[in-house]
């Protein structure tokens, strides 16, 4: 790689596990307020169908450490994103308050590892300065100030994986008269609803989240000032995204647990800011997934990706020109379950084989399940995960066919 050229490439990440996309202004929420996520997406690339790839943290970290889809189970020796970038002379950093995301596999390939270390609290915290989530911006923040030189600083934090410490005052913000006082446990929620339950029990937990999400876009505008503030501010490639969002009663459930690969799982938030602000502004409808990741990190730093990351594509590459490429089918996997998404469809395959099927885009949060209605579709997308599976398992390129007609653009 030529010097010159190492010396304009740098790139930062911030994974916020279990942050719903519809609980941001930008993917059109409406009751929380959210201006640094929204002045974010004023100058970035918006996907609005990025679908994580399984509900299982360490296989999605490999999809985005080394660009084998999660539902590969093929023994694969992997060489990291970050061991390519340390190779070529640049720095690769990772810090995060998940203490079990260093023991994986792929992220002793960063040259840095920087643990925040994660507080136990046992109550809210008195402002938003105190929580968890602003222990680690503030840790990110200083390691800011030190750093001259450019490269990968991968940051990944807890988020509702994490202590629901939110000052209580937060959620107050979404209570009417009527409603019930929110939940103020500081464990994050867990547990499959009863078919008889009381709403209010789900409202509870509704505002406790909503009031994290505030917390989390009020440290963020911090952080997005830092970056913007230093001296490599101009260089810096900025990606926002999550790993997983937060099931919030829509299947029955609340918090994991249970069949899950639905749209309040798998359809997650991802922002792309340029530092050129090319593209500001942009939304995007392309299936994107967190190979994706990989291969728009590995084009950015120049670095030669391995070739078994055929399941991801440059994002960049779709800012400039749309017709670049486009994804027909995204894929995901759980424990016992399988989903495939498409333009007009979303499948959900258990572990007993029963299919529940739901049409896109118009059903974002999967509430009407159609299966009955739909004549082959059905059986047809099961087949199309079947030889998914086959062809990411093989040790070759993955080329899929093109889908038919039917499952890209709907039935009548």
């Amino acid at each position: 790689m030529d010097e010159g050229t190492s010396r304009l490439r740098n790139a930062i990440v911030i994974v916020i596990d279990r942050l719903g996309s519809g609980f941001l202004g930008p993917y059109g929420n409406t009751w929380i307020d959210t201006p640094a996520m929204n002045q974010l997406a004023s100058e970035s690339v918006l996907f609005e169908h990025a679908i994580a790839d399984s509900n299982d943290l360490s296989l999605l970290y490999r999809s985005y450490w080394s660009g084998v889809h999660a539902i590969c189970h093929a023994a694969r020796p992997e060489c990291s994103l970050a061991k390519l970038i340390e190779r070529s002379g640049l720095r690769a950093t990772l810090l995060s308050d998940d203490e079990l995301l260093f023991r994986h596999s792929l992220a002793e390939q960063f040259g840095e590892h920087i643990l925040v270390a994660p507080s136990t609290p046992v109550r809210s915290a008195a402002s938003i300065d105190e929580t968890q989530f602003a222990q680690l911006t503030l840790a990110a923040i200083e390691w800011l100030t030190d750093a001259k030189e450019p490269g990968l600083f991968w940051v990944h934090a807890r988020g509702m994986n994490g202590p629901w410490d939110a000052p209580a005052e937060l959620a107050e913000r979404f209570r009417d008269e009527d409603d019930p006082e929110a939940y103020s446990d500081i464990v994050p929620p867990q547990f499959k609803l009863e078919q008889d339950h009381d709403p209010d029990d789900v409202l509870r937990i509704m505002h406790a989240y909503a009031s994290q999400v505030l917390v989390i876009d009020a440290c963020l505008e911090s952080l997005l000032d830092a970056i913007e503030q230093h001296e490599l501010g101009d260089e810096t490639l900025v990606i926002v995204t999550s790993p997983r969002g937060y099931p919030l009663a829509e299947h029955g459930q609340i918090g994991a647990g249970g069949p899950d690969l639905f749209g309040e799982t798998l359809n997650v938030p991802l922002l792309i800011r340029r530092p050129d602000r090319q593209a500001a502004c942009m939304r995007l409808d392309s299936l994107a997934q967190p190979t994706d990741l990989y291969a728009t990190l590995a084009k950015w730093f120049e670095v030669n990706a391995d070739a078994r990351s055929a399941t991801g594509h440059d994002l960049l590459e779709l800012s400039e020109n749309e017709d670049a490429w486009r994804r027909e089918a995204a894929f995901s996997v759980g424990e016992n379950e399988l989903a495939v998404r498409t333009p007009a469809w979303s499948l959900h395959v258990d572990e007993g084989q029963t299919k529940s099927l739901y049409a896109k885009p118009d059903d974002r949060w999967e509430a009407n399940e159609v299966a009955d209605r739909c004549g082959e579709v059905p059986d047809e997308l099961a087949a199309l995960i079947d030889e998914f599976v086959k062809l990411v398992n093989q040790d070759s390129l993955v080329n899929p066919e093109p889908l038919s007609r039917k499952l890209v653009e709907g039935i009548e």
